[in-house]
This record gives C-alpha cells, sequence and structure tokens, in this order.
C-alpha cells in the first residue's frame, strides 16, 4: 500500500468524500472530523483548497479516502483524517502552508492562516504548535444530543401554529427572517436557499416554522439528516426579536424531535452552537447537554515568505 494525494475533482470524488467522513464516524465515533452534510454544505467553497490524501493498491488499483483539507473561508481550513493515518497529519498541515503561499493575489504585508482543530485533539494539536501556530481562539462549539433521551415538555402560545417550510413561496419571508434574527445574512437569499434544500440531507417534513396569529414567522429550525447514516444536524434554529420568550424554541424543537424519531437518527448535533446564556438555557432544556470547542490555531507569515 501506498499513499498519493490528489486535488479535489468533485464529479469523481464527492461522493467518496461522503462516504469517507460517514464511515469515519460511524467506524470510530471520533469528533474531529466534519460530519458529512457540513461538507456538502460548504462543497463549494474555495474547492481549490480541498486536497485528498488516498491509500493506493498496486495489486488491485484500488484506493480509498484516508484525509483530506478542507477550507471554510479564505485561509482557513480543516483537516479530515482517519485515526489510523495521523501519521500523515504533518505533511497535510505542511501542504496547507504551501497551498495557503501559493495564493498571492490576496497577498498583504503579512497574512494569517488558521487551521480549526477539535479542543483536547492531541495528535494535530502537538504538530500544530511544532509548525508555530498558536491557540488563539474560540472558533465555536458543537452540541450533541442522546437520541434516547424523552422528548422535553413544551407548549404553544394561543393563535401560533406549528408547520412544514412552504418552499418557493416563503423564501422571501424566511431569507428575512434569518437576516433579522441573526442580524447579519446579506448573501442569505432564495438562491442560497434553493441551493440548501436541494442537497441530499433536506427533508421537507424536518424543515419546521412557527408561525404567528398575524401570518408571520415567528420561529424555525431545520433538521439536517444524512439519508445514509442517519447522521442529523440541527441548523438553524433561531427565533425572532419580536417573539422571544414565548416557549417557542421549546416548541419547535420538541415537534421537530417528534418527526424526527420516525427516521431513527443514529446522531443529532449542532455544528455551530451559539453561546449566549439564553441558547445555553435552551440547549440544556431541550437535552443538547453534550459540549465540545472548536479553536482557532493561527500563524503569521510575512510577505517574504511568498516570493519565491
Amino acid at each position: 500500500m501506498i499513499i498519493k494525494t490528489k486535488n479535489y475533482a468533485p464529479e469523481h470524488d464527492f461522493e467518496r468524500v461522503l462516504d469517507f467522513l460517514s464511515d469515519t464516524y460511524l467506524e470510530t465515533k471520533s469528533l474531529a472530523n466534519h460530519f458529512p452534510n457540513r461538507f456538502e454544505n460548504d462543497k463549494d467553497n474555495y474547492r481549490d483548497g480541498i486536497h485528498l490524501w488516498e491509500e493506493f493498491d498496486e495489486s488491485s488499483n484500488e484506493k480509498k479516502i484516508v484525509g483530506l483539507s478542507t477550507p471554510e473561508k479564505k485561509f482557513l481550513y480543516f483537516i479530515q483524517i482517519h485515526p489510523e493515518y495521523e501519521y500523515l497529519l504533518t505533511e497535510m498541515v505542511e501542504w496547507i502552508v504551501d497551498h495557503f503561499g501559493s495564493i498571492k493575489d490576496d497577498l498583504k504585508k503579512e497574512q494569517k492562516l488558521i487551521i480549526v482543530c477539535l479542543d483536547g485533539y492531541k495528535p494535530l494539536e502537538e504538530i500544530l504548535r511544532n509548525q508555530g501556530f498558536e491557540k488563539t481562539s474560540n472558533y465555536g462549539y458543537l452540541r450533541f444530543r442522546d437520541i434516547n433521551e424523552p422528548i422535553h415538555q413544551y407548549s404553544i402560545p394561543e393563535g401560533y401554529s406549528i408547520r412544514s417550510f412552504k418552499g418557493k413561496e416563503e423564501y422571501g419571508s424566511y431569507t428575512e427572517a434569518i437576516r433579522k434574527t441573526f442580524g447579519h445574512g446579506e448573501f442569505f437569499n432564495s438562491e442560497v436557499v434553493e441551493s440548501i434544500n436541494s442537497n441530499t440531507y433536506y427533508n421537507p417534513e424536518l424543515d419546521l416554522i412557527i408561525e404567528a396569529p398575524n401570518g408571520e414567522i415567528a420561529a424555525f429550525c431545520t433538521f439536517r439528516m444524512d439519508p445514509k447514516n442517519r447522521i442529523t444536524e440541527l441548523e438553524p434554529l433561531g427565533t425572532l426579536p419580536n417573539y422571544k420568550k414565548l416557549g417557542l424554541g421549546k416548541a419547535i424543537l420538541g415537534e421537530g424531535y417528534k418527526r424526527l424519531k420516525k427516521y431513527n437518527p443514529t446522531l443529532l448535533y449542532i455544528g455551530g452552537a451559539a453561546d449566549t446564556s439564553g441558547a445555553n438555557r435552551l440547549y440544556d432544556s431541550t437535552g443538547f447537554t453534550k459540549k465540545t470547542r472548536l479553536n482557532v490555531w493561527k500563524k503569521d507569515f510575512q510577505i517574504h515568505f511568498f516570493i519565491k
């Protein structure tokens, strides 16, 4: 067996990457890698920075993915690796540094490279430290809910109703609700919603809205289930500012858990959990009690590093 590397070719590699992420989690239960729906959701972002490491069997010409780099933003990378191949981590970090150095169009006098790492994932943390990276801040939290935990009690105020998202006919009101709730998201338009809803993990029955008595969207959440392994992400989840403190978050999650249960999920998680006091109370009261952190590891480079 030998290890070869290659650039990502979506027409050949997209399904293979999803299978690798799914199979690796189901085999190892490691949280260090992306779950498949996160990769699918970001599959078109900076794809020239997606690079594969494959084990190649010369006798059979068979190959399998054992690791890959996945950029989520410009100059910000994640590493996905099967634990049996962690000896490749140094090579993978070095490839990311070299690739970063090849992007000359956006260079300033000083440029920062970020690699995001699961808190406590010592094999990668040690390599990043040895390569001159410094852990600087929190990139986000993962929250998990035991799929066997009983569904919490909830109620919905009189005149409000929980229903499935209607699709194209309310793309406009939905994108407006996203912007009002999160205070940003100008990029989040009807075309983005259409793209998300065309992904394999999208199930209209698990895309929920609470409608206020005046017909407005008051709260929303979507459960994104991978159809192959039934790993499920809760994203997004929000209540509009004018409708807070009515118990709508607990209500829409309770209804969502009921709908989700019949699909027999293998894992339920939040990939970018908010860390406000209100969000934490909601997560804890609805079963998302397990929490882990993603950390930013940063390294500064001077312009002379890139000049050949």
